[in-house]
């Protein structure tokens, strides 16, 4: 090993050390809140850590990765360092154990927030002080299921070694960890849908209501409707008003198979394109004012000149409850969020 690889484990040994010795204080002040997966250190608070990364799994639905990774037993399967976890009765609260660099440490954590086939959230409540986040976002990829998996995790340092846990190198370090951890939990999630198993039940994979592409010169848009109630549209390119039509019908239809007291949720996806079609802005009026009446909320991402364009079209239609993102996954969490959360944020 060289110097630098020991002088940096060495560095690390520190770290744990020093968590060990510092996991009888009380917190503080909450962890910093959790809002990306971005594998950089935030230092709106010094004495949090925080870290994260995410992976891309085609192959797999975000609900299949929720339930594996809701499985809280499972972790050590794909965990470089985690050796058990322990469900507790309650289901809500289970004890953690970790080793590393020669080091033991425990924690009891409970579940924070739970949205299934969306997030997870903890924070601990004895033992080694952390908190953290696991989001689940659905992607289109044509002829595959997809989805994106993201945890961004909060640790909090001892005093003395605040400018070690602000280290970049450090950062770099734990989101490489986390990486990695990533990697193992897609082929776990991948070896249960190879086999249309989840945790040991049997997974019924429930075809969407629609899943259609519809192409043309100028580019393409795509609706894919659940029977959960969720509708994504993705536009890349240019808006025509043909393709426009013939996929706010296609959605409309796949709604009229949904039960009358089901509501949805839909995220409009703009972010590749590029324009839409003046002759487009009456379909959509008039499919929003028919439709528009069972979706609750609808998260719009794309660059401001299409966030200018959907904005007028929500006013004219009349349309509640749409917001504007630039971020994929805060666009999910707000969708995933009932009205009162959404009050208390």
């Amino acid at each position: 090993m060289s110097r630098l690889g020991r002088s940096w484990r060495r560095l690390l040994t520190l770290g744990l050390f020093g968590l060990c010795l510092d996991l009888e204080k009380p917190f503080s002040q909450p962890p910093v809140a959790v809002r990306d997966a971005e594998p950089t250190a935030r230092r709106s608070n010094d004495e949090w850590f925080s870290f994260g990364n995410s992976v891309i799994i085609v192959g797999a639905t975000a609900g299949e990765a929720y339930e594996v990774y809701a499985n809280l037993q499972n972790h050590p399967e794909w965990s470089t360092m985690l050796s058990r976890v322990e469900v507790h009765n309650n289901a809500r609260s289970s004890t953690w154990s970790l080793q590393a660099l020669g080091f033991s440490l425990s924690w009891t954590a409970d579940i924070t927030r739970q949205v299934p086939s969306r997030l997870i959230s903890w924070e601990s409540t004895s033992g080694l002080k952390n908190a953290g986040v696991a989001s689940f976002s659905p992607l289109m990829v044509k002829g595959s299921p997809s989805c994106s998996v993201a945890v961004q995790m909060s640790i909090r340092a001892p005093g003395f070694l605040r400018r070690l846990f602000q280290s970049r190198r450090l950062s770099a370090l734990a989101a490489s960890a986390i990486k990695k951890d990533l990697e193992g939990f897609r082929q776990v999630v991948l070896a249960r849908a190879t086999t249309s198993a989840l945790v040991g039940d049997v997974a019924v994979k429930l075809a969407p209501l629609t899943n259609h592409t519809y192409k043309d010169g100028l580019g393409s848009c795509q609706v894919l409707v659940e029977g959960n109630g969720t509708i994504e549209i993705q536009v890349r390119g240019f808006g025509t008003s043909d393709s426009t039509k013939k996929l706010l019908e296609d959605c409309a239809n796949a709604m009229g198979k949904l039960d009358d007291r089901q509501r949805c949720t839909a995220v409009v996806d703009l972010t590749k394109g590029v324009g839409c079609s003046p002759l487009a802005v009456p379909t959509i009026i008039s499919f929003l004012q028919h439709n528009g009446g069972r979706i609750t909320r609808t998260a719009v991402l794309g660059p401001r000149p299409l966030m200018a364009l959907a904005q007028m079209i929500s006013k004219l239609a009349r349309q509640s409850g749409v917001a504007f993102f630039v971020d994929r996954a805060e666009a999910d969490r707000w969708c995933a969020e009932t009205d009162d959360e959404a009050d208390q944020v």
